[in-house]
């Protein structure tokens, strides 16, 4: 059972182009050359930045991976996904005998196997773009099991058995499987795939685990960092960053030299931002080891949710700089849709990047609002689930721990690492945001049903 929506049509492009989504994993905003950094090496990427559209404002929909995959391949923000998903689960289990004779952890395991595939009964990015003759191609990081749930024709990840729960290596398997060794250890499977659709247009899901841990980058990136007086995590981190970096260099020369360059859209965004300041030492707390600082990964801070969108085909986007427009990784669906010439799906939360590009900044957004269940937990590395919401705008950045019953608010023109809390001094404020995160809520959720 596919969940479909009504269409509109844009405008075709001259030529399909090929698609390559770079996706980083725990990268953050201000680790790129090309964001100001003058302690991370990452050539490649500034490259792409100085030669493409570069989103300096755009944000992820979670501050954590997985939801945030979701939402590039379905278009859907996690509350959107999170509603389908449940009311898909409720219908199935209503309907099936077995699952209601079933022992609470029989259920479990159901449950378990039912979520790790369900978006396959999505429409997905890749179910659209193959009706223009898109090949597509998985690799990297992916949690819905089997490529295949996700529409790709190709793939590395090919799921997980349930006798891995609760084995050595279950949570590599989640995450990705055989996907993850994309880079780390080779780049061999999405260059052979190039090979074979060169003739026509293709799409490739290009998501290492990098910079994410483990921090094990070879010597050849770490003996970069290694005569500075950089933290040690940040020495670890960086390196990771740069091995990324290099990853993302290989592949764009390998289309370059088969002379695909010209016909090839690349786009990066990351899955969720990361704090790791040059010289913070993380490495005797164990939660802050694997999860960065506190205002980063899982936190309802902005750099939980920062990182540059770039967008980059040369010959047919000029290199441009958005420094103030507020975009979203909501938007790559409709993006890429966009200019495949591919029909978007009516209702989205996303929209096209490409008429900003164009010009037109008045068709976006004034405010950003999203939702998450998973925060930060001193006990548990994994964190614990508790409701957040947090609002952007150009010039501020509103969290609101529902849970908790905490608000906090910041001054993103005068204090942009948001180290002073002034919630206190806008009540006005604080009102308007929470009223605002209402409305959106309801709106998500109504678009849906």
């Amino acid at each position: 059972m596919a969940l479909l929506f009504a269409f509109w049509a844009c405008a075709p492009a001259v030529r399909p182009p090929n698609i390559v989504l770079i996706i980083g994993d725990d990268h953050s905003y201000p680790y790129f050359g090309f964001t100001g950094s003058a302690h991370v090496h990452t050539p490649h990427m500034d490259s792409l930045a100085a030669g493409g559209a570069v989103f300096h404002l755009g944000h992820t929909t979670s501050n954590h991976c997985r939801p945030a995959l979701q939402t590039l391949m379905t278009g859907l923000v996690p509350v959107q996904y999170d509603a389908m998903a449940a009311k898909l689960h409720a219908e199935v289990a209503a309907a099936s005998a077995d699952y209601q004779a079933a022992s609470p952890a029989a259920r479990q395991r159901w449950d378990r196997q039912f979520f790790g595939q369900v978006m396959r009964e999505f429409t997905t990015l890749l179910a659209l773009l193959a009706q223009h003759g898109y090949a597509s191609f998985q690799g990297g990081k992916w949690w819905e099991q089997s490529y295949e749930n996700g529409a790709f024709t190709e793939g590395m990840s090919m799921g997980w058995a349930q006798d891995q729960v609760g084995q050595p290596g279950r949570f590599q398997a989640f995450m990705g499987g055989e996907g993850l060794a994309l880079t780390r250890e080779t780049q061999a499977p999405v260059y052979d795939f190039i090979d074979r659709h060169a003739g026509a247009p293709f799409f490739v899901w290009y998501a290492p685990l990098l910079p994410h841990t483990p921090f094990d980058a070879p010597e050849k990136y770490t003996r970069r960092y290694a005569g500075t007086s950089l933290s040690e995590t940040a020495k670890a981190y960086y390196a990771n960053c740069t091995l990324f970096d290099d990853g993302v260099g290989a592949l764009v020369r390998y289309i370059e030299q088969k002379g695909l360059v010209d016909q090839t859209l690349f786009i990066y965004v990351s899955d969720n931002g990361w704090e790791q300041e040059p010289f913070v030492e993380y490495a005797d707390d164990p939660e802050l080891a694997s999860n960065g600082g506190r205002k980063g990964k899982k936190s309802l801070h902005d750099l939980a949710f920062r990182t540059p969108i770039v967008l980059y085909w040369p010959g047919r986007l000029a290199p441009a700089r958005f420094d103030d427009v507020l975009v979203n990784t909501a938007d790559i669906m409709p993006t890429i849709l966009d200019y495949a010439g591919a029909l978007i799906p009516a209702g989205l939360p996303g929209r096209s990047l490409r008429p900003v590009i164009d010009g037109d900044t008045a068709s976006l957004r004034d405010v950003l609002v999203r939702r998450v269940t998973g925060l930060r937990s001193d006990d548990d590395v994994m964190g614990r689930q508790a409701e957040g919401f947090y609002a952007r705008t150009p010039a501020w950045h509103f969290i609101w721990y529902k849970d908790d019953g905490l608000v906090a608010l910041y001054d993103m023109v005068r204090d942009p690492e948001g180290d002073e809390d002034v919630a206190a001094s806008h009540p006005e404020k604080v009102e308007a945001f929470m009223e605002e995160i209402d409305r959106w809520l309801s709106n998500v959720l109504s678009a849906v049903e």
